[in-house]
């Protein structure tokens, strides 16, 4: 009881009052204070609760300090050990610290303080677990006030306290660190404004700005939006939406598609947005490969200016992307334009669904005429060359068939019939400058009929590309290609599209597009009227190996590929994926097998014409 005697004078009842040290005291129970604290959470929030308890504990250890600091303690440092006995004596809880150091300034006064303890049988967290269970964060929020309030007093000096484990939250036990402000750094930030007493009416103040400040950010919002889908509905393009947006904000914008293209811009000069361009495209050269990086909302700089960018979604897809450009001089983007930018993203979005609509419509169109030609459903060319022109092509002028096919390089569980969807968009895009071409499908082939301009005589380079193109935009798989020869009446469509398919049967993985009028002398065999006895004669030249194809049909592949490269080993053995010594095993057994030496330029003539002919009849298969 020295503590008494020592800290307080007396304590006593007297008439239902109780006094402490000449201060009247009130007796309450936790379980009372508890229900308080929960209907408080209840009506006015967590987050206003835990300010409110704290700055209470702040208060009650502030006014205890000052009681304390009028008793002859010898040091700052038993002055400092009252606090916990107090707080202990009123039954907050029972306080050990674990360490305490203190450090002074010259003239005796506390320049810095760092302590540290547990908190045991908090009844904050008792009551807390009692009404709402394991909380996420800390709760002993009036342990934390009295401390700081108490410390500061003492040392004249803001000191901090903070849980870094708690009852409440599932913890062991509460334990406890404070610290001279200074010494928190940021760590203490968020903290720091609960101590701060906001009123509610204050609070309703910054509410009411929020709020009008978002109503006028929505009016505005709306009125772009109102007018750029105004743009949309009148049948308008990308570029009226760009300079209406750029009207109504006065912020540069550009409407770029998925790989950064151009599609429209308003705002800018020309040399002005090349500038841009290039330093945007040079900082963010890896995002552009990371295909997720930009799939939403983004703020980001370069060295000469700063932008945000807005993906434009259309059936669950990115297909572009919108962006507001600021100088570096220029303006913060404010939330407002996030708003406006995501609005015009998604009137983009409408515009690019219905081109995207408006375009396969007169494909799909396009294709079935494809597929009335080639059937030779439509009686004459008058009537060909009237429906060409229905669709802006003209059908007198000469033209190649081409039919595309693709193989699944690696196992794939992708829904097939949807990847042909995929393809046949891919195709149709590649070519959507161009409007003279038709393109079906058959087969599960894709069927081109193109009509090569003045200035560009030869087809294979354009197809070639085309394969490039869709070999990038679908990894593991593999495109061959047949070419007809050079037609010059559309009646005989049909004619040139079997010189393709024969063409595409020749096609290898080492030589994936292959054009009728290359196969030669192969070619006149395979379209003339004797096609029985020419394929009885190649029957014969290989005798046993085409008996038993299937059981052969290694062999029968290694005969092919080998004849195709001119006997050249090398080639030979990276396009079989075998070792020298398979390889040459391989053609050791044939030249058995056929009687024949590979090598010998007749023998590896007649043999190649005579693998190519039953390709081409599909007699046998080449994979």
């Amino acid at each position: 009881m020295a503590f008494h005697q020592n800290v307080f004078d007396s304590l006593s009842e007297k008439d239902g009052k109780i006094y402490l040290d000449g201060e009247r005291m009130i007796l309450t129970s936790s379980s009372v204070f508890g229900t308080l604290r929960k209907d408080l959470m209840e009506n006015i929030g967590e987050n206003r609760v835990k300010g409110f308890l704290i700055r209470y504990g702040w208060n009650l250890g502030a006014n205890d300090a000052k009681k304390v600091l009028k008793k002859n303690f010898s040091s700052i440092e038993e002055i400092l050990k009252q606090g916990p006995i107090l707080h202990m004596m009123k039954g907050y809880t029972k306080v050990k610290t674990s360490s305490l150091d203190i450090k002074y300034n010259s003239d005796g006064t506390v320049d810095g303080v760092h302590v540290e303890g547990a908190w045991t049988d908090s009844y904050e967290a008792e009551e807390h677990l009692r009404q709402f269970g394991i909380a996420e964060d800390s709760v002993c929020h009036t342990l934390i006030g009295y401390a700081s309030g108490y410390y500061s007093e003492i040392c004249q000096h803001t000191v901090l306290f903070k849980e870094v484990s708690c009852k409440g939250t599932g913890d062991r036990s509460c334990y406890y660190i404070g610290k001279t402000l200074s010494n928190w750094g940021e760590e203490i930030e968020k903290e720091v404004e609960y101590y701060k007493n906001a009123t509610i009416v204050k609070e309703l103040e910054s509410t009411y700005e929020k709020l009008l400040e978002e109503r006028n950010n929505l009016s505005k919002t709306f009125a772009v939006h109102k007018r750029v889908t105004e743009e949309l509905t009148s049948g308008n393009d990308l570029q009226s939406i760009a300079d209406v947006v750029f009207e109504e904000t006065e912020i540069p914008i550009t409407i770029q598609d998925l790989k950064f293209q151009l599609l429209a811009f308003a705002g800018l000069p020309p040399e002005r947005y090349e500038e841009l361009e290039l330093d945007f495209k040079s900082k963010f050269e890896q995002e552009f490969n990371n295909h997720g990086y930009f799939s939403i909302t983004k703020r980001v700089s370069s060295p000469s200016h700063h932008r945000i960018i807005t993906p434009i979604i259309l059936e669950k897809k990115r297909v572009g992307y919108c962006s507001f450009i600021y100088g570096n001089q220029d303006k913060e983007a404010f939330e407002v334009d996030q708003m406006i930018l995501e609005r015009t993203a998604t009137v983009c979005s409408l515009y690019m669904l219905n081109e995207k609509n408006a375009f396969e419509a007169t494909e799909r169109m396009k294709g079935h005429f494809l597929e009335q030609i080639l059937n030779g459903d439509l009686l004459s060319k008058k009537e060909i060359l009237k429906r060409g022109s229905y669709v802006n092509i003209n059908l007198e002028r000469p033209y190649y068939i081409a039919v595309l096919k693709y193989n699944n390089k690696y196992e794939s569980s992708k829904n097939e019939l949807l990847f042909h969807e995929e393809l046949m968009e891919a195709v149709l895009q590649y070519f959507k400058k161009r409007t003279n071409i038709l393109i079906g499908q058959r087969s599960g082939n894709i069927i081109l009929l193109i009509q090569i301009d003045s200035l560009d005589k030869d087809v294979a380079p354009l197809c070639k590309h085309l394969m490039h193109s869709l070999e990038d935009n679908f990894p593991g798989r593999t495109f061959k290609a047949g070419i007809s020869t050079l037609a010059q009446q559309i009646q005989q469509a049909s004619e040139h599209y079997d010189e393709a398919v024969t063409s595409l049967q020749m096609a290898t993985s080492s030589n994936s597009l292959i054009q009728f009028e290359d196969l030669g002398v192969v070619g006149i065999m395979i379209h003339s009227k004797n096609k029985e006895s020419v394929k009885q004669k190649a029957k014969q030249l290989l005798g046993t190996l085409y008996e038993d194809k299937v059981n052969h049909a290694d062999f029968i592949k290694t005969l092919y590929v080998f004849l195709s490269n001119g006997g050249n080993l090398e080639k030979s053995m990276e396009e079989l994926a075998l070792s020298m010594s398979g390889l040459r095993y391989r053609i050791r057994k044939l030249e058995k097998m056929l009687g024949q030496d590979l090598r010998d330029p007749a023998s590896g003539y007649q043999l190649l014409l005579t693998l190519q002919v039953l390709i081409s009849e599909g007699e046998i298969k080449i994979e």
